[in-house]
């Protein structure tokens, strides 16, 4: 699929060289976890997180154990896919849209 749009988004300066920061240190960079965001959007019909105000250090134990939980019973379920098989899951869905 070609990339012929521009996004243009206005932040806060020392946030963005933070995420920046981040994700070149993950392999990435923020273009392409933006492009990745917007794609998962469409995956999952919305948001693809639940959002919350709550920030991770003030969640309760009880709400940190859930959702590790949740993700650990993803991972032995087999609900977990690789790069490569997410990667050719959406060029499959975008071919027969």
């Amino acid at each position: 699929m070609p990339m012929d749009a521009t996004l243009q988004v206005r932040m806060d300066g020392q946030i963005k060289n933070n995420v920046e920061e981040l994700y070149r240190n993950l392999g990435t960079s923020f273009a392409e976890a933006v492009r990745i965001f917007a794609q998962q959007s469409l995956l999952a019909g919305g948001m693809p997180f639940r959002p919350t105000l709550k920030s991770w250090e003030e969640l309760t134990e009880a709400e940190i154990d859930r959702k590790l939980t949740a993700s650990e019973e993803d991972i032995l379920t087999g609900h977990v896919l690789s790069q490569a098989e997410a990667d050719e899951r959406l060029k499959a869905k975008f071919r027969h849209e």
